[in-house]
């Protein structure tokens, strides 16, 4: 984390122009300050800034020393804290400055800045050309992830291990520049810096080297281009215990919820307590799938550690229930949308409409670039197949259309003007359950039909 630290070295920037102070410059101190006795009553006016998103940061925690005295931000970022001696440092701390990995601010105090300190995130141009040097930032894919890879004994960092991030969605692609993944190197002390991606998509995480490797992490995009995300590799074969509480909104414990875990085979079951516990998961950094009858399900990172990790706490609110649907004529067509709806907002899996694959060339062009997908295709016979990753390497996909089981021959056959939406869910365990055939563990894709869904 050297060069992170060395960036956040630079804190004290210029107030907003709509403060009236001239960048780069502060307030000369008031009478009230020259003082310069230990024991003098002092008062510090300041703003804490967001130089990532440009802009206040509001409710952070302003803490003086000596003393530790503390105060929050308000809305515009300002604060003022004062004590029975001279102030000489103040830290800041919050919730965005733990999920950046910066952790937190300092400042010191001195005798031209009492009246107009302002206290600030490095900028994500300062953080670039620091941590990514050399590498050319390209608008909309100003994004960083940072962090330390480390092997599923807790502590040995790894060296030289491949980190690779990459999204879904293709809404930033630019000439020349089609692929949706960044790839980075640890350094000799398992840091890595992963620069390049959209801050505002869902990023999927992994790290891998010839004898360790983690699951996927997901990381939900919030459009701060900074994001601290440790990963732990496991070796090959060695499983460790994942154990756990589900609870619902009014943290009462949820018995009966189905506990998945990547990269293992089988569910598992919380007690009457609300309590799972997982004996032989694989180890390493990966997603936990929480899901329970009339609640919404939650993707949980979990790290698999060697010896017995800490408690996981998995939260799941409740469903929204939707209005009614009238039903004008028979069939299940308005539910099916509802239901492809729904699982659109939920966030999990990859989503296409018609709109989107429009000036595709034909129905299989539809699936040609998906994330986790591969076509193997035999271009002079017109046959073709999908495949998902897996633990063997490639299984084929579970395919459906309208709901009901398919295969690539009978998507073929459906005119690609025809189709109304695509779902692609790379792995069974984010899938819906009701579609994925028992004892499988490969991806689904669901394809819907205008007529299947009203469109």
């Amino acid at each position: 984390m050297r060069r992170l630290r060395a960036a956040i070295l630079a804190l004290l920037v210029a107030l907003p122009a709509a403060t009236g102070v001239a960048a780069g410059s502060v307030a000369r101190a008031s009478s009230s300050h020259r003082g310069e006795g230990a024991l003098a009553p002092d008062t510090v006016h300041g703003v804490v800034f967001d130089s990532l998103l440009l802009r206040p940061l509001a409710g952070a925690t302003v803490i003086a020393n000596p003393g530790g005295i503390s105060t929050t931000t308000d809305d515009q970022g300002r604060f003022t804290i004062g004590g029975p001696q001279r102030l000489r440092q103040l830290a800041v701390f919050h919730d965005l400055l733990d999920r950046t990995g910066i952790g937190s601010l300092s400042a010191a105090v001195d005798s031209s800045a009492r009246d107009a300190l302002v206290v600030a995130t490095p900028s994500i141009g300062t953080l670039w050309s620091r941590l990514c040097p050399g590498s050319s930032r390209v608008r909309g894919r100003e994004g960083i992830v940072f962090g330390v890879a480390r092997t599923a004994d807790g502590t040995t960092r790894v060296a030289g291990a491949r980190i690779r991030a990459s999204w879904e969605s293709d809404t930033l692609s630019v000439a020349g520049q089609a692929s949706r993944t960044v790839e980075a190197r640890t350094d000799s002390i398992g840091n890595f810096y992963a620069c390049g991606v959209p801050s505002v998509e869902n990023l999927h995480v992994i790290g891998y080297s010839q004898q360790f490797s983690s699951g996927y992490v997901w990381l939900a995009g919030d459009s701060v281009p900074l994001l601290r995300q440790d990963l732990f590799l496991g070796a090959a074969g060695t499983t460790g215990a994942v154990r756990g509480l589900v609870i619902d909104q009014s943290r009462a414990p949820l018995a009966g919820a189905t506990v998945d875990v990547e990269g293992l085979d089988g569910s598992s079951t919380t007690n009457a307590a609300g309590r799972f516990q997982i004996a032989n998961a694989p180890t390493g950094s990966r997603m936990m799938l929480v899901r329970a009858v009339g609640h919404t399900p939650a993707m949980v990172p979990v790290n698999v550690l060697d010896r017995d990790g800490e408690e996981i706490r998995a939260l799941l609110e409740r469903t929204v229930v939707l209005p009614a649907v009238k039903v004008k004529d028979a069939g299940r067509s308005p539910m099916r949308r509802v239901e492809y709806e729904e699982r659109r907002k939920s966030g999990f899996g990859y989503f296409l409409d018609s709109a989107q694959f429009k000036s595709r060339f034909d129905t299989r062009a539809i699936f040609l670039g998906a994330p986790g997908v591969t076509i193997d295709a035999r271009s002079l016979t017109r046959q073709w197949q999908m495949y998902f990753p897996s633990a063997a390497g490639f299984c084929p996909a579970n395919i459906w259309l309208d709901g009901n089981r398919a295969d690539t021959s009978v998507l073929e056959a459906t005119p690609k003007e025809t189709i109304a939406a695509v779902e692609i869910y790379s792995r069974a365990m984010i899938a819906p359950q009701q579609y994925v055939p028992s004892g499988s563990s490969c991806g689904v894709v669901l394809v819907w039909t205008k007529a299947a869904l009203r469109f």
